[in-house]
């Protein structure tokens, strides 16, 4: 499952966007506008209670700023300005959710975020696409400034996958968490995915999630899924005389889903996975959707993703 510095396609085994980098932030009271660091890697940070983001070189960046970045790096620019914000609240809920404004420091790896500098948004973007793009996503992050996500009155698990497979998934440790119909992510770009393999590069790779090797011969008429959830992603799966789950599954065949199917011919097993990503909570793809047929707001966006939220200026 996804959530900030988790790419959207980060299990799935493809295309995996951006880089990773760890860390440690602090907060502090207000904001001070300073340069944009235009370095080529992003640093390993720490927050202080003012809203600035020092580098480990010393170099302090406003975590509204900061934030601009992240968003960067989480969510295609193309998408609408209303889907862009709802992403910009979820990832200030992440990291605010992540430090107790009682320490002065959190462990840097409990901060695991991709963030783009200004140099990487131009790479990724193009210098025709950057300037547009990157005011885009600062306007979304403006407009946005000090909102996250509250259930219950508390900051909430920002989950987020780029589309579902046509319905979001439940996750009962989590009552906002709910599964609701997302018909717009079959617009994906990717939201069918099918690979096919041989016998023995099946079995190879299904060996490599752990436990005895399953023999190759037949293995195509030894695969049988034990269990679904409602929105269709597989929770567990047969292979041999082995168990596994759909996720384990999902990342040795290298899919970009849980939500996958088998079927076999001439010798070769076909997969086919719809959706790309988690499935759980905030479909980027579907609330763009929702954007540009329905006229929705980041509000509602969020709310429809989430069930029971509210959107709340954090307490300074």
């Amino acid at each position: 499952m996804e959530f900030f510095g988790q790419s959207a396609r980060k299990t799935s085994g493809s295309e995996i966007r951006y880089h990773r980098c760890m860390r440690r932030v602090f907060f502090m009271k207000r904001f001070f506008m300073v340069l944009w660091m235009t370095v080529m890697i992003p640093y390993v940070t720490t927050l202080a209670w003012t809203g600035r983001i020092r580098t480990d070189t010393g170099t302090e960046v406003p975590a509204e700023e900061f934030l601009t970045g992240v968003v960067a790096a989480e969510i295609p620019a193309e998408y609408g300005i209303e889907t862009l914000k709802a992403q910009a609240v979820l990832a200030r809920t992440y990291i605010y959710r992540l430090v107790d404004p009682g320490l002065e420091r959190i462990r840097e790896e409990e901060l695991d975020i991709d963030c783009l500098s200004m140099r990487e948004m131009e790479k990724k973007w193009g210098k025709e696409h950057f300037r547009e793009y990157y005011g885009k996503i600062r306007t979304a992050v403006q407009e946005t400034e000090g909102l996250v996500a509250e259930y219950d009155g508390e900051l909430i698990e920002p989950f987020y996958c780029e589309a579902s497979a046509g319905k979001t998934r439940e996750l009962a440790a989590y009552p906002y968490i709910c599964s609701v119909e997302s018909p717009g992510d079959l617009e994906a770009g990717e939201f069918l995915c099918v690979r096919t393999f041989t016998e023995a590069e099946f079995a190879d790779k299904i060996g490599r999630i752990g436990g005895p090797r399953p023999g190759a011969d037949g293995i195509a008429e030894k695969i049988q899924i034990i269990e679904r959830d409602d929105a269709g992603y597989v929770k567990r799966v047969q292979i041999g005389d082995m168990d596994y789950t759909g996720d384990e599954v999902r990342d040795s065949l290298g899919l970009l889903s849980s939500c996958f199917h088998f079927s076999s011919a001439d010798g070769k097993i076909r997969v086919s996975s719809k959706g790309i990503g988690s499935g759980y909570g905030f479909s980027q793809t579907g609330a763009d959707a929702m954007e540009r047929e329905q006229g929705s707001e980041f509000r509602e966006l969020l709310k429809y993703y989430f069930q029971g939220i509210e959107i709340v200026k954090i307490a300074e």
